[in-house]
């Protein structure tokens, strides 16, 4: 789906909001118009609004504005259309029922009883009461960073929207699973073995790869190419983590992978030359070369290859496989490989860490098991400006212990901490706490709670050198302010990088 790319203006209580434009309308409007934001034609026009007049109080009304301006630069518009046209209007009504006045009214017991509200007496389902509660929540707590007029101490101490309607285990449920790693290796051997290519070339890929099985079958002759330095990959076409048109992402292969392509191609060189078309998963249907469907592959081609094989699951029924848990499963084993997450993200073209986040469907305790390996283990190599002492601390428990008492150690600690994957290493901050008092405005080379692992080295490095690099260009264009920004990271990047460098060496 395209989307326009949203220009839009920085805003501070201070400004003058009637020159904040958005879209087709101005700030102060009570209807915004965001239809050159969304170019989809078959949307109505409602879809493409965001209709604030049915906030009479205009002080609630003026932060709502606020919140979707924000929420503007993080979601597609179509998407706050919608939060705000199915979520805002139930709690005003509360809100206009109990004389509340302002969201700076809300604390811990009116946010409870307005759950209560919904539930009771609007009789939503838990679904739909969390999703409710989320963008009260949230208005909260960004406004919180942002100084609106909500709340100034955290009422979300000891429970959330999830707590409230005890979302937790719905979400967990509706997961994708990752699959079971002994029915992964038999699917894995079968498919080896199966002689339909189609079925036998898309399943390899899938899991070797984690890809969408849409992008599989976007695969065209002569896709498979290789590095400078010999490594192979693949060019697929990638539609749905980009705003914006489909774009050809490369894909790092291995053998296996290139195998099955290269058999692909083979046999399915005799429709290609009849059809004319370059695609590789090709069929034969009503006598003419098609390219295969997806419905086919998940309705058809996945139910019918476990009976063929007779996979089945702990409890001895067949094994319900779904195309998607060849990607959960490939990111849960990146990740206890240990691959850093911005790895990952370059892997599937993702534009955010929370979206990489959201095939993470390891248990809590498993992803804290593997960072606190990787941070507090006795042989781990970091960097931060808590690094020292948190290696000194460690280093005092860990002499004299054993290899099965140094375990413990690290395990007892990780139950205690937070592990926040960032791009280039872990935050520690518990938000059990509170919001980070440094909000937006994190910055995290310089912050206490950013801790950074020799894994990370390759990515901080290039980073470094592109910094250098830049700084060099802002001297000579002497652009004072955008070099002394540039500078500032520098301080504090540099001792990162050298600190990881120093204990590679050492380690040679």
């Amino acid at each position: 789906m395209a989307m326009t790319k949203l220009n839009l203006q920085p805003i501070t209580t201070e400004n003058d909001y009637s020159n904040i434009i958005i879209g087709n309308s101005k700030f102060t409007d009570d209807v915004w118009d965001l239809s050159p934001f969304i170019t989809t034609k078959t949307l109505k026009r409602n879809h493409k609004i965001i209709d604030f007049s049915f906030i009479k109080d205009k002080g609630i009304q003026q932060v709502v504005k606020l919140y979707s301006y924000y929420r503007l630069g993080k979601v597609k518009p179509q998407s706050l259309c919608s939060e705000i046209r199915s979520s805002l209007p139930n709690t005003i009504e509360y809100f206009n029922l109990n004389n509340i006045n302002s969201f700076n009214e809300i604390d811990k017991n009116v946010f409870i009883n307005y759950a209560l509200w919904l539930k009771d007496n609007k009789k939503v389902s838990s679904k739909t009461g969390y999703t409710y509660c989320k963008v009260v929540e949230r208005i909260i707590k960004i406004g919180q960073i942002k100084g609106w007029n909500v709340p100034k101490t955290n009422i979300f101490v000891d429970f959330t929207s999830n707590d409230l309607w005890d979302i937790k285990k719905t979400i967990k449920e509706n997961k994708t699973k990752p699959i079971p790693e002994d029915i992964f290796d038999k699917i894995l051997q079968c498919a080896l073995k199966e002689k339909n290519i189609l079925t036998k070339a898309g399943i390899i890929i899938q899991s070797q790869t984690g890809l969408r099985i849409n992008e599989v079958l976007s695969i065209r002759q002569g896709c498979v190419h290789t590095t400078n330095d010999g490594y192979d990959y693949m060019e697929v076409t990638l539609g749905k983590t980009e705003k914006g048109e489909p774009i050809i992402h490369k894909v790092f292969i291995n053998q296996l992978v290139k195998n099955a392509v290269v058999e692909l191609e083979e046999c399915t060189k005799k429709l290609r030359e009849e059809s004319g078309l370059k695609e590789l998963f090709l069929s034969k249907y009503k006598g003419k070369a098609t390219i295969l469907k997806i419905t086919n592959w998940y309705e058809s081609r996945l139910p019918n290859f476990i009976k063929r094989w007779d996979i089945r699951d702990n409890q001895g029924n067949l094994y319900p496989l779904k195309s998607h848990q060849f990607r959960a499963t490939f990111v849960r084993e990146l990740i206890k490989q240990k691959v850093p997450i911005s790895h990952i993200m370059k892997q599937f073209a993702h534009i955010s860490i929370e979206m990489t986040a959201h095939y993470l469907t390891l248990q809590e305790e498993e992803v804290k098991d593997i960072y606190s390996d990787m941070i507090l283990g006795k042989d781990s190599k970091i960097a931060g400006l808590r690094a020292k002492e948190i290696k000194t601390k460690l280093d005092e428990q860990f002499r004299g212990k054993t290899e099965q008492d140094v375990d413990d150690i690290v395990s007892n600690l990780s139950k205690s901490m937070s592990f926040n994957p960032l791009p280039t290493g872990v935050c520690l901050y518990d938000f059990r706490r509170g919001n980070c008092s440094d909000g937006d405005g994190c910055f995290f080379y310089n912050c206490a709670n950013y801790v950074t692992e020799v894994r990370f080295y390759p990515i901080l490095k290039k980073e470094l050198d592109l910094m250098e690099k830049e700084m060099v260009r802002l001297e000579q264009l002497e652009q004072k302010r955008a070099l002394d920004v540039q500078k500032f990271k520098y301080k504090y990047l540099k001792p990162l990088v050298d600190s990881l460098e120093e204990q590679i060496n050492e380690e040679k």
